[in-house]
């Protein structure tokens, strides 16, 4: 009886919650029962009458008008209702099929002859038009996200009209004649259009818009070549498969009903045919509403609707099978059955739910393509079939022909899958295009020819890149560009990076071009890497020249001697250089201490290591990270437990990565198993294997997942992803048995945040709850990403976590095709599941005494969700706990009484003082608009690097022109601030200042002065980094928010009508050739010119020269002439611009906000935030862009969180003074 109640309450539940939907379902019920029963009333009045009147022989011929009056109205129906409402439509089709229909009883009571032959046809075509009005009225209004649990509600009406009408028939037709039937015919349709009104009302006009596609003038071009691969078949890939096995299925239902008809017409006439005929349709009709509610939803939700779609055609093979071995009445009444029971439930709801993923400018013309077109011209086939078939084969032989199309019509089914899956993909917002790969082939002559051009540039980076790239060009000799070139370039750095290929080469006859290059005085870098390059010759001549260098100012100079002596002149060399050394190893200097660390890399001694171990754990991040370098270089197993620890410190932690995955695989991963357990650098370490990225390292990885604390599981699946293209195996049940780990775990925190909703005082419980099941649902996703596409997949995750009600309801049946056995039905559950989790009704009852019996009951739950071991949601739950008199211990809830566990739960718990001090710092920082749409998680870790200030009454904060590097929020007290001397506005408790600083640095633009007693909170800008750098989620979370605002900012801003100048542009445009493009050729000569192209773009400047090269490699290189508009208003915005050559003018009517010249960018809104282009781009000469998707740039520069801080900088830059 609990189990019977509790479904019972889910149900009103469940109702309850989509009341407004339901509601609709109920008047969809009504409008299809009403057409359903019309259908059955006017097909049996008009077979019974043209059976009385006609013999079977006429039958067959009948055939042949109705396919060709179906399929003229479908032709017609599909090219002249798209252009109106739905809605609308309907108010004008019913009332007007009704007023024929009710003509037509006035010509059947006259008894013309001719009216029998044209109801039996024209009947046909009302009830075509009804049904197909009625899908494409019903995908409107129905919720796509809830389909799948509505459908089969919304199919039952029909199933319900076919037992009533059936039965109805049955009883009424002796009564009132066969002739009145027509009168009921007619009554239906109205109730029909009463339900249309109803359904109407309820409804959101939108869903009901004509849908016009057009494009701008900037986007027609693009139109066009987009329209010319392929219109509704490319658009909807699974059509194809789909006609084909309609007009199978068409053609074999027309010859059963052949078959059917001339069977009963041998036996039964006039009123006990049409008795006969309703008790069928009766019958037939309970025995499909018992499959509707009881196995079609079943069927589709367990297996899915690529294997229900096999069920009617494989139903209907075996019973045409039978009627072939038994001719005999029971088995074709059978198989004309299995039409109703199984073609109008588990085939009609397949048929609706496989056009659901269609984009509904195409789902419509596909409809009415099927309907109107491929099943009536299937049924003029099927009739012209007859007439020859029916003169050749006997009734029992039409089962030959069956069969055979049976046979086709199976074997198209079977290819729907693959098509279908192609459509749903189709429908998702996907991330631009694949990465392609290429090989910059560097040996090729153009690629010579453009690297060599390149050292000539008077850009110092793209002269440095092609020197990089030119060094490792196998047999390219480089000196033949040194004298009078490299080795005279002005830019230092230049200079310094030829000295190095020297040092390596050691070219013959080159001393006294090093020596004149160490004379060049205020050039410390040149001098310092000549010293070097002369040392790699070890010649006695050179020795006393290098150790005089041991005494010289310049570091650089001093600490390229030690090196070359000691790296180059042995035991000699070793013993003029270790006091200079050891001197400036203790050095109190840090850049003296600096330049020692750089120094051991530049030796390249492994044996030499042991003095790098005291650099390594020195005072200055600045030295440890040099050492570590060096320790990279070196490669000594006995260094790594000294730099494993330097990973918990953001100044060192790049570094420490590079250097432990520099090892060999198998010498590391032994090595680095134990630090697991170190909580200092445990959320680290997945970076690590990542740079090592083997087989090996990422079975480590998988392994570690199900032992793992929430957060680091987020760090191994980011790790994880990002190796992926290097691993040969994946052990999919693995990946599996982690996808149930997460699901078991979300079910549970689903069941404990409904029973904590409900519950006073908890709501920072119930919000950390949340934050983590949606954790948990991405986690999910992601390792679906291992066993499926990882494209589609994210594609899947971000449609239905982001999308629209169609986006999400096709993102679910992706999953629903993809997966497969106990995991797809879990998966289902899941994506089927609210997003929102109301509580639990036993819980939000309860008062007076009930409250305290849901206090009670929160404690297990508490301390449950507290031995999970998530420190935030930890955290969350002590806080809350005592301020309710309550402690966790050691898993366990007590009350503030029990002194039992007093010990341990000191022991277990932070600080109580501390923590309440943490929580107030967070409800601080969700006032402050910077980090609007952070979650308290996130915003823990800013609250954790803040620090309280003091200021007495009449101090300065911070004076105008000062550097501008730290967020502060007020405590308490009051501020004053002024620009000079004269006070310009003041701050008071719980107000902020300094958010555009903390991203911009730029200097203050006023002084802030303490009015009286002050406390406030400083954020640092170095910290407020390092807890991005960590975090890199954080990051795009703040870019997306300063990317809205600044959405927000130009939203707001009054389009003002075009200048005269402009109208003129715009018309040109019209006017205008067809752009010039490059072709997007994979020539190493184009990826390299695009390579030393993207040099100059900031953004990509910190990317490696791989990732530059890949970059290169899939960007599209594109050409606008001057006036041309790059991107409009309102564009959907998935593609950042770099501009190469020109300058953009980036504008909103006639109003300017920028103008971009050559290296810059934009669009990058669009890219991290999605959706609309909130600003015109526009030419403002001859412009040429690399164009790059948003996929390119997730996978590429995102991962890089230097280039995340750049584009934040450039963000809050355009948005200075809106903060």
């Amino acid at each position: 009886m609990k189990m019977k109640s509790g479904m019972i309450a889910q149900t009103f539940q469940r109702f309850g919650e989509d009341k407004e939907e339901y509601s609709k379902v109920l008047f969809l019920v009504l409008y299809l029962f009403a057409i359903t029963s019309a259908s059955t009333i006017g097909r049996t009045a008009a077979d019974a009458l043209f059976l009385s009147h006609f013999g079977a022989s006429q039958l067959s011929f009948m055939y042949v008008p109705q396919s060709a009056a179906l399929i003229l109205v479908g032709f017609l129906f599909q090219r002249i209702s798209p252009r109106f409402r739905m809605d609308q439509l309907l108010y004008v089709l019913i009332p007007a099929l009704s007023s024929l229909v009710l003509l037509s009883r006035l010509g059947v009571g006259m008894d013309f002859k001719w009216v029998y032959p044209v109801i039996y046809v024209g009947y046909d075509v009302f009830n075509f038009l009804m049904v197909v009005c009625f899908w494409q009225f019903a995908t409107s209004v129905l919720d796509q996200r809830k389909v799948k649990r509505t459908i089969g509600l919304v199919g039952s009406g029909g199933l319900i009209g076919s037992i009533v009408s059936g039965f109805g028939l049955k009883a009424v037709a002796p009564l009132v004649g066969t002739s009145n039937l027509i009168f009921f015919y007619a009554g239906m349709q109205l109730i029909a259009l009463v339900a249309v009104i109803q359904l109407t009302r309820r409804s959101d006009a939108t869903v009901f818009a004509v849908r016009k596609q057009q494009p701008n003038a900037s986007s027609k071009k693009k139109q066009l070549a987009q329209d010319s691969k392929g219109g509704m078949f490319h658009h909807v890939p699974h059509l194809k498969y789909v006609a084909i096995m309609s007009a199978a299925l068409v053609i074999t239902l027309t010859l059963i009903d052949y078959q059917f008809k001339v069977i009963l017409k041998s036996t039964l006439e006039n009123d006990a045919l049409a008795g006969f005929m309703g008790s069928f349709y009766g019958y037939s009709g309970l025995l499909a509403l018992f499959v509707q509610l009881f196995i079609a939803g079943k069927l589709l939700t367990r297996f899915g609707v690529m294997t229900a779609i096999l069920v009617f055609p494989i139903a209907l093979f075996t019973g045409s099978l039978g009627v072939l071995l038994m001719p005999v009445l029971a088995m074709v009444v059978i198989v004309k059955g299995s039409d109703k029971v199984l073609g109008d439930t588990i085939n009609s709801s397949v048929n609706q739910l496989i056009m659901f993923p269609v984009p509904p400018e195409w789902r419509n013309q596909a409809k009415s393509f099927l309907d109107g077109i491929v099943r009536n011209g299937a049924k003029g086939i099927a009739a012209i079939s007859l007439i020859a078939l029916s003169q050749l084969l006997t009734t029992p032989q039409f089962s030959y022909v069956i069969l055979a199309l049976l046979t086709v019509c199976i074997f198209a089914a079977i290819k729907v899958k693959g098509a279908y899956l192609q459509a749903l993909l189709s429908t998702l917002k996907t991330r631009g295009h694949d990465l392609q790969e290429g090989q910059l082939d560097l040996m090729d002559p153009a690629s010579l020819a453009v690297l060599t051009g390149t050292l000539t540039h008077p850009d110092k980076g793209q002269v440095l890149y092609a020197l990089k790239i030119l060094q490792e060009v196998d047999g390219f000799d480089l000196m033949p560009h040194m004298e009078g070139l490299l080795l005279q370039h002005p830019a230092q750095e230049v200079r310094v990076e030829a000295l190095r290929y020297m040092e390596r080469v050691r070219p013959a006859g080159q001393e006294e071009t090093l020596l004149a290059q160490m004379q060049q005085e205020g050039y410390g870098l040149v001098q310092a890497g000549a010293v070097l390059a002369l040392s790699a010759y070890a010649k006695e001549e050179y020795l006393d020249e290098i150790t005089a260098r041991l005494t010289a100012e310049d570091m650089d100079v001093k600490s390229a001697a030690i090196a070359g002596l000691i790296k180059y002149y042995g035991i000699e060399g070793m013993f003029r250089a270790v006091g200079t050394l050891k001197q400036l190893m203790e050095s109190a200097h840090e850049d003296e201490r600096t330049k020692m660390a750089i120094l051991f890399g530049q030796i390249g001694i492994r044996e030499f290591y042991k003095p790098l171990i005291p650099l390594l754990r020195d005072d200055s991040a600045h030295v440890r990270k040099y050492a570590v370098q060096s320790a990279a270089l070196l490669g000594v197993t006995e260094l790594v437990p000294h730099i494993v620890p330097l990973l918990a410190h953001n100044e060192t932690r790049e570094p420490a990565v590079e250097a432990l995955a520099a090892y060999e695989e198998k010498v590391i991963l032994p090595l680095l198993a134990p630090y697991f357990e170190m909580d200092a650098i445990l959320l680290y370490l997945p970076k690590v294997f990542e740079r090592i990225g083997g087989q090996a390292a990422f079975d480590v990885l998988v392994e570690r997942y199900p032992a793992s604390g929430f957060e680091l599981r987020d760090k191994l699946l980011e790790a994880m992803a990002r190796m992926r293209k290097g691993i040969s195996y994946m052990d999919a049940k693995q990946i599996e048995m982690h996808i149930h780990l997460e699901l078991d775990l979300y079910w549970k925190f689903t069941a404990y945040q409904r029973d904590m909703g409900a519950a006073e005082g908890y709501s920072e419980v119930t919000e950390a709850i949340e934050q983590s099941r949606l954790a948990m649902i991405k986690r999910i996703f992601q390792l679906l990403g291992f066993m499926y596409d990882a494209s589609t997949i994210s594609a899947v995750y971000v449609n239905w976590s982001e999308g629209q009600a169609r986006q999400q309801a096709n993102a679910a049946e992706v999953i629903d095709q993809l997966a497969s056995g106990n995991l797809r039905m879990e998966l289902a559950k899941l994506m089927a599941a609210p997003r929102i989790i109301a509580p639990s009704p036993t819980v939000a009852g309860a008062g007076g005494a009930g409250a305290g019996a849901s206090r009670e009951q929160s404690l297990p739950n508490l301390a449950w969700l507290y031995d999970q071991g998530d420190e935030w949601l930890c955290q969350v739950i002590q806080f809350a706990a005592a301020r309710h008199g309550e402690r966790i211990a050691l898993g366990k809830a007590s009350g503030a009484g029990s002194g039992d566990s007093g010990d341990a739960a000191s022991a277990a718990q932070v600080d109580e003082t501390w923590l309440s001090d943490q929580m107030e710092r967070i409800e601080m920082l969700k006032k402050v608009s910077l980090f609007e749409g952070l979650t308290g998680r996130e915003l823990a870790a800013f609250a954790l690097r803040m620090e309280q200030l003091d200021y007495p009454q009449g101090s300065t904060v911070f004076q105008q022109g000062d550097p501008g590097d730290a967020l502060y929020i007020i405590c308490s007290g009051r501020t004053a601030v002024y620009q000079g001397s004269e006070k310009v506005n003041e701050r008071v408790a719980g107000e902020t200042f300094g958010q555009t600083a903390i991203l911009t640095h730029r200097l203050r633009t006023a002084t802030v002065v303490a009015e009286e007693e002050l406390v406030l909170l400083r954020l640092d800008s170095a910290a407020f980094y390092d807890v991005m750098f960590d975090r890199t989620g954080i990051a795009l979370e703040m870019m997306r928010l300063l990317s809205r605002r600044l959405r927000s900012k130009l939203a707001r801003t009054a389009a003002e009508p075009a200048s005269q100048a402009e109208q003129e542009v715009a018309a040109a445009m019209e006017s205008a050739e067809a752009e010039a493009t490059n072709a997007h050729l994979m020539q190493s000569e184009t990826i390299l010119r695009r390579v030393l192209i993207l040099q100059k773009i900031d953004l990509f400047a910190r990317l490696s020269q791989e990732d530059v090269i890949k970059l290169a490699q899939v960007v599209e290189e594109v050409e606008y002439a001057p006036g041309e508009s790059v991107c409009r208003v309102d564009d959907y915005g998935d593609t950042l611009y770099g501009i190469i050559e020109g300058s953009i003018r980036i504008h909103k009517g006639s109003e300017t906000f920028a103008t971009l010249g050559e290296g810059e960018y934009f669009g990058e809104m669009a890219v991290i935030d999605s959706g609309l282009r909130s600003a015109d781009c526009t030419a403002i000469g001859r412009t040429v862009v690399l164009q790059l998707h948003r996929d390119q740039v997730f996978a590429l520069c995102f991962q890089n969180i230097e280039v995340l801080r750049s584009m934040m900088q450039v963000l809050a830059e355009r948005l200075r003074g809106m903060l």
